[in-house]
């Protein structure tokens, strides 16, 4: 099949739900009939390197999935119609030679997921529908902006821009992102080129992968979750899992070792994790009376290392109360108890 030139008619296959079609080298076309298909659900069409003819899927109004990454596709050879879609939950567009997306991304009230990564000529990201959960950016080396794409998504919680050249943006992000839904039951995770957000810590970060954290009288009631901060190179963000380790210590752990961080010429990439108490409530010794905590990055090493408390929200401030949970559809960060070593051990995935 990886000499195909062009597909069959679809005409006799009405009732066709799924359809991958992969790594077909020699594919320029998609037959026309393909655009009359209502009730395919999932279509992936991935490294058809020479595809130029895409037929119209503005009649696929139960598609759910569409993923067409690797295809090399140019400014205009986006199909029409994804703008109609109004069921589409994951959009994967990655690994293609576009510069602008000139499809109306933010009608589709259904999309969580839309992954853009590899768009090397990607010079500027869409306006965003309100129900994103999960954007992923990364290595699109063209991209410098983000403009105000982010200003409606009140359900954002995993950004991955790293390999970009986005410069001064990454505070202004994060902080749109803990105004959001996540910040009472939630949970984020945000990968961002450059040293912005660790510059303008408080505490500051510590030089290596632990840090030992001070809790603050009444902080169960005063705040809402920890924001945790790391610094490394691409190493660290190349892995698959990454791992945090937070156990109880005694308050009066010595702290005359701890170097602080000083920017370095092998840090690249900034990372963010934010996890609300609310994640943590089944956690029995998490309780207002303990005084210190001791955060570790398990397995890998980073040149800087922090975490602080984000203060609670007036729910008034939240634009969005839905009871629609948006996270059901994937989870950013997963938490579990390790009861061997009686530490929280809270993971994602990158």
């Amino acid at each position: 099949m990886k000499k195909l030139q062009s597909t069959p008619d679809f005409h006799g296959l009405p009732r066709l739900q799924k359809l991958t079609i992969e790594g077909c080298y020699e594919l320029e076309e998609i037959h026309p009939s393909f655009g009359s298909h209502t009730s395919l659900e999932y279509l992936k069409v991935s490294y058809c390197t020479k595809l130029r003819m895409f037929p119209t899927i503005v009649h696929m109004r139960n598609l759910k999935t569409l993923k067409i990454n690797g295809c090399n596709l140019k400014d205009g050879e986006i199909p029409s119609g994804i703008g109609e879609l109004s069921n589409l939950k994951e959009l994967d567009l990655s690994d293609n030679d576009f510069s602008l997306l000139d499809i109306s991304i933010s009608q589709l009230t259904c999309l969580k997921v839309l992954k853009l990564s590899l768009c090397d000529n990607l010079i500027e990201l869409p306006d965003l529908p309100s129900r994103l959960v999960i954007l992923n950016a990364s290595y699109c080396k063209s991209l410098t902006t983000i403009g105000n794409f982010h200003r409606n998504c009140k359900w954002l919680s995993h950004v991955s821009l790293n390999e970009t050249t986005i410069q001064n943006d990454g505070e202004r992000l994060l902080q749109s992102m803990l105004e959001g839904n996540a910040i009472e039951n939630g949970s984020m995770l945000f990968l961002f080129p450059g040293l912005e957000i660790p510059m303008g810590f408080t505490p500051p970060l510590l030089r290596g992968s632990r840090y030992t954290f001070q809790l603050p009288e009444n902080w169960r009631d005063d705040f809402s979750g920890f924001l945790i901060c790391a610094v490394s190179n691409y190493i660290l963000i190349s892995t698959d899992i990454l791992k945090i380790s937070v156990k109880q210590v005694s308050s009066d752990v010595s702290y005359e070792d701890d170097v602080v961080w000083e920017e370095s010429d092998g840090d690249r990439i900034t990372v963010v994790w934010y996890v609300s108490f609310g994640l943590l409530r089944n956690v029995a010794w998490l309780v207002q009376t303990y005084k210190a905590l001791s955060f570790e990055l398990a397995e890998y090493e980073c040149s800087g290392f922090g975490v602080t408390l984000v203060a609670k929200k007036n729910r008034s401030g939240l634009t969005e109360t839905s009871t629609i949970n948006s996270y059901d559809y994937t989870r950013v960060i997963k938490i579990e108890h390790d009861k061997a070593s009686d530490a929280i051990m809270i993971s994602s995935s990158v």
